[in-house]
This record gives C-alpha cells, sequence and structure tokens, in this order.
C-alpha cells in the first residue's frame, strides 16, 4: 500500500468536476480500491469520500509531498508541485492536451499562454517519472516531446525498447453499467462549450432538422468553471441564439452534479458534437463521448481520430462527413426516425461500457502506485531550456492567475 497525493488543477469543492476532475475523482476511488492511502489537493479544497483533502497551496504542497510515496499530477498544477513539493516518484498526466487546445486562445489572451504552457509542459517533462498518455496518437505526440528534452534517450532504450516505464496509455472510463431509461426523442445533448467546438453549427443542425421532427431541441450547459475557461465560443451561441430568434428550441442550462448525471442524461435521445478539424482535434480524447456512451445516448459527430474509431467498433454513433447543417441534419432525423438504428447504437454503448472500466483503463497508475520509482537516470541527457519572456504587465500578470496558472 502506498501513500498516494492527487494533484488536481481543477476545483473539486462544487460537485460538478469537468474532464480532468472527473479523471481525478476516479483515480482516487480506483485507487482506494487498491488500499492505498489518498490524499487530493485541489483549488479551494473539495472533499472526495474516504479520501483526505485540502486545498492547492505551496504550502500544502510542501506538507503532503513529505507524507506522500507517489504524487500524481496533471497541467499547469505541475508548477507548484515541482517549484514547492519534496521529489517523490511522479505521474503526470498528459491525457489533456493543454499546449494544444490552448492554442485558441491568443487571440483573446496573446502569446504569454503559449509561453506558460510551453514552459509547464517541458518542466513536467524533465521532472516527471511516469507519463500517461489517453490514446496512442498522443503517446507518439508526447514521444516526441521527451525525446526533445533527453527523457526518450540511449539509456533508457537499451534498458526498455518499448519504452512503457516512461510513457503509457491510460484513457478515459466509466462506471458501472446503468440502466437505460426510456427517452424522449425529441431532445438533443450538446453539453458545455469550450473554445475548440462550433457550437454555432450544432444549433443550425438542430434548426434544419426540425423542418423533418417540429419538436426537436438541443441543450447546452453553462461551464462551472468559467474563470478558467474562455468563453468565447459560449457567448456566440447566445448572440446567434438572440440574433436568429432560435430561443423556444435551445437550451442553456446550469452543469450538472457528476454523481447525479445519469438522471440529466435520460432526459435526452441523443448527443451531437461539432467541432472543426485541426492539430487539436487529431490528439484530443472526448471525455464527453466516453461519458455520453456511459449514459446510453448514440453520438452524432464531427470526426476525430481518437473517437471515431470508438464509435465505428461499438457501432455507438455517426462520424458525419459533411460538415454542414444539413449534412448533421440528415444523420439527427435519420437515426431518431429509426427504432432499430437507434437501438443497435444503444446496445453498441453497453457494450463499450463494459470494456472501459475506470480499474481496467487505469491499469498502468495502479502498477506505478503499487511499486512507485523515481527514474535514477532522468537527468543523464536532460536538455535545459529557458526561454526568454517579454516583461509582463501587472493587468497580464492578474489575466494569468485568473486563467488558472499555479
Amino acid at each position: 500500500m502506498s501513500r498516494v497525493l492527487l494533484v488536481c488543477p481543477e476545483p473539486l469543492g462544487h460537485g460538478q468536476p469537468a474532464g480532468i476532475g472527473i479523471r481525478f475523482l476516479e483515480f482516487a476511488r480506483v485507487l482506494q480500491g487498491d488500499e492505498h492511502e489518498i490524499t487530493v489537493l485541489s483549488p479551494g479544497g473539495g472533499a472526495i469520500a474516504g479520501c483526505r483533502s485540502d486545498a492547492l497551496t505551496p504550502e500544502s504542497i510542501a506538507r503532503d509531498t513529505k507524507w506522500a510515496d507517489v504524487a500524481v499530477v496533471q497541467g499547469h498544477a505541475a508548477n507548484s508541485l515541482f517549484a514547492h513539493g519534496e521529489i517523490v516518484p511522479t505521474v503526470v498526466d498528459l491525457y489533456d492536451p493543454f499546449i494544444i487546445e490552448n492554442l485558441h486562445y491568443f487571440a483573446e489572451r496573446g502569446g504569454e499562454v503559449f509561453a506558460h504552457d510551453h514552459a509547464t509542459l517541458l518542466r513536467s517533462m524533465m521532472q516527471g517519472d511516469l507519463f500517461l498518455a489517453a490514446s496512442t496518437s498522443q503517446r507518439l505526440f508526447y514521444l516526441g516531446a521527451l525525446l526533445a528534452v533527453g527523457r526518450l534517450n540511449p539509456h533508457l532504450f537499451e534498458a526498455d525498447p518499448q519504452l512503457e516505464s516512461l510513457i503509457r496509455i491510460a484513457p478515459f472510463g466509466v462506471q458501472p453499467e446503468r440502466p437505460i431509461a426510456e427517452r424522449d426523442r425529441h431532445s438533443i445533448l450538446f453539453g458545455g462549450i469550450y473554445d475548440w467546438y462550433d457550437p454555432v453549427l450544432a444549433i443550425d443542425a438542430v434548426a434544419a432538422a426540425r423542418k423533418s421532427i417540429p419538436a426537436l431541441a438541443v441543450t447546452f450547459t453553462r461551464h462551472p468553471n468559467p474563470e478558467l475557461t474562455p468563453q468565447g465560443k459560449a457567448a456566440e451561441a447566445v448572440e446567434h441564439v438572440r440574433r436568429r430568434g432560435y430561443g423556444g428550441f435551445v437550451r442553456f442550462e446550469p452543469w450538472f452534479a457528476y454523481d447525479r448525471r445519469g438522471d440529466f442524461f435520460d432526459r435526452f435521445a441523443l448527443a451531437l458534437i461539432t467541432f472543426s478539424q485541426s492539430i487539436e482535434t487529431d490528439l484530443s480524447m472526448r471525455t464527453r463521448v466516453y461519458d455520453y456512451l456511459w449514459g446510453g445516448l448514440p453520438i452524432v459527430t464531427s470526426s476525430a481520430p481518437g473517437t471515431d474509431e470508438l464509435l465505428e467498433r461499438y457501432g455507438a454513433g455517426s462520424v458525419v462527413g459533411d460538415l454542414s447543417a444539413d449534412g448533421f441534419a440528415k444523420e439527427i432525423v435519420a437515426i431518431l426516425s429509426s427504432e432499430s438504428r437507434y437501438a443497435s447504437m444503444v446496445s453498441g454503448s453497453r457494450r463499450f461500457v463494459s470494456e472501459h472500466q475506470w480499474p481496467k483503463v487505469l491499469a498502468p497508475l495502479r502498477d506505478f502506485c503499487r511499486s512507485p520509482r523515481i527514474d535514477p537516470r532522468k537527468e543523464d541527457f536532460t536538455v535545459r531550456m529557458n526561454a526568454a519572456e517579454a516583461p509582463r504587465s501587472i493587468l497580464d500578470r492578474l489575466r494569468r492567475r485568473i486563467g488558472g496558472a499555479f
């Protein structure tokens, strides 16, 4: 049994975690099942049953790394862990490719976001002991970064040609299967709006589908941490609805509590996900795809390599090649109008759930926590990189702090 410190960059206290928060919540549950002792640090603190919890601060990092046998960290929280903590075996979770996602924010927040993300990723690459990626494409992407900083090196390759001791795949998972309720076939769920999504396309698609199914409606959810996530696309969606007079069938609702989301999903017949194509699309592993399949929702989505294969393998959704409102509308209507096709997709989601349980997908993390280790040769070939930064104004520093940096 190990003493495991989970350092989560997202708030957990409100009980409405987004993707990263969900992942850390499930880390805690799975590792408790292995009888490890768990402490969770997150912004503002947030209780998880059976765990000791506290606010993520330099003081708590310094204290709890003295206690821990192993630490698990994600994103910008790594800056605080490595700056203020004792040296402990550390798992760096790279499931969320934040440096790629945040390229969308350059116009709004300027180059400092990228500079900060870049420095964070490099520091994590140089100081972590095991890295977790969510997919094969992510693993290859991060192996390139690890090579660039010297962590993928001749000593490691000689001892471990497959590099399993350096980086392993641990995708998102789902909870045990739940009964699927009878659903209103006129309700579509989009979910939260991030700036790499295209909510206007989704709204126009539902508007077009209403020509065949007039009662159709679509629901978006408001992000629980808007201060950490720019809301440009969300504002664009609200304005589009106002300008086109779509308020009768487009709804914006609060984010749902994680432990009650099953009841929330039961209100909908179908999930719709629309986004443009970019490097973010190639590397992302959409949390909502996993969660919606757990909820038994057939999915109509734009193409993304990481999730296309899942939907095709399990027959649980449809990837739309025609990136027009009419293209999505046609597929929505086709699925909702066919009892057999709809039932087949729901059945496919059940097969997906049975094969993607959290304890199974987190096997690499569980293995490491059973036998924590510090890579004794991590600095043999490490390249030290220092990126020059332009002087920042007080306003710039305030924006950075509001943006969730630690």
